[in-house]
């Protein structure tokens, strides 16, 4: 308990606790998360440079074209380190990582840290002070030294993620894949009675119980039932609580969906699919979802890892190119179009 006090954890209305472990219980949450980590990870990351023209040319020697696309690190891929910073901005709000440099002070790696290895402090003089304690040995590290990726902020200084913000939805979601469970793992209802006018024999009624004991077994559920004796099956249907049971676990998934801003068709529920075509749905997931999320990391990587006097003539720019790449019909109906 006091544990939980310390972390900010309590429990919801519906008494469930909610975090960002007990939140991936849920396959919707896991499937979101995953989704969005995964995609804007696949994408590379290009720095670009403008000259006097204005015009941008690829700088691939740069650094950071170095770190983000093959290793920022040493012991990881840069696909590894890209998902484990973004799973961490979606699960707790915030995503850090250690800006190591070399003796000139130019970038010479990305260390990951744990958001709960990380404390964060607005300053007197406008600045921001992080402390890292790592196997209990607090230390301070400027704000120039930290990566730190954010989501829904509303100091400007630490991140919410979804899974704070929506807790009670998340909460009741939990709480009703719990009662689920439970029922299937406690419950006494039968699925169907079996019924007659006529009273049983002990033997027919010795006889009957062996035969539905029987069915129990694995690979013998859906044989043929022999009924004797006058019994007639009578199926018992379901009762409108259940069936309001199951009607809120699909209206959970679309829910979860709302949080993350993804289509429910990106977290595999596809009983509602509006799309005509797999191009339509990826442009607009690159456009609803992910755009912002591309945004927010571009300008945190040119904050940290260009020097201020050049952040005016460099940029960075995910790669979303393949994301928008039409089908071959497209193409020609798009050159029929312009014929």
């Amino acid at each position: 308990e006091i544990l939980t006090l310390l972390s900010g954890e309590q429990a919801t209305r519906s008494n469930v606790q909610v975090n960002a472990q007990t939140a991936q219980g849920l396959p919707a949450v896991y499937c979101a998360v995953n989704t969005i980590a995964d995609a804007v990870s696949n994408l590379p990351i290009h720095v670009y440079k403008k000259d006097a023209k204005g015009e941008k040319e690829r700088q691939r020697t740069h650094i950071v074209e170095r770190l983000m696309n093959i290793s920022p690190n040493g012991y990881q891929t840069a696909f590894d380190f890209k998902v484990a910073l973004l799973r961490s901005v979606l699960l707790t709000g915030n995503g850090y990582a250690e800006i190591i440099y070399d003796n000139a002070g130019r970038v010479q790696k990305l260390i990951p840290l744990h958001p709960n290895e990380v404390s964060v402090k607005k300053l007197a003089n406008h600045r921001i002070g992080y402390q890292v304690t790592a196997n209990g040995k607090p230390r301070p590290l400027q704000q120039e030294e930290i990566l730190h990726i954010r989501v829904n902020s509303d100091d400007g200084v630490i991140g919410k993620s979804p899974i704070t913000v929506c807790r009670e939805a998340l909460g009741l979601e939990l709480a009703a894949q719990t009662h689920g469970a439970e029922f299937f793992a406690n419950g006494t209802r039968p699925f169907g009675a079996l019924k007659t006018e006529n009273g049983l024999k002990d033997n027919q009624y010795k006889n009957l119980k062996e035969s539905l004991e029987s069915f129990a077994q694995p690979g013998k559920r859906f044989k043929p039932l022999i009924l004797e004796g006058g019994l007639e099956w009578q199926p018992i249907q379901i009762s409108n609580e259940d069936a309001e049971w199951i009607e809120s676990r699909k209206f959970g998934i679309a829910d979860i969906a709302r949080m993350f801003k993804v289509s429910p068709i990106f977290i595999m529920d596809y009983s509602n699919s509006t799309y005509s075509n797999f191009s339509e749905a990826s442009k607009a997931f690159l456009q609803q979802t992910l755009k912002p999320w591309l945004t927010n990391i571009e300008l945190a990587l040119l904050m940290k890892l260009i020097p201020e006097r050049n952040q005016t003539i460099v940029t960075i720019e995910f790669e979303t190119k393949d994301m928008l790449r039409t089908t071959a019909r497209e193409r020609f109906e798009i050159y029929d179009i312009a014929i």
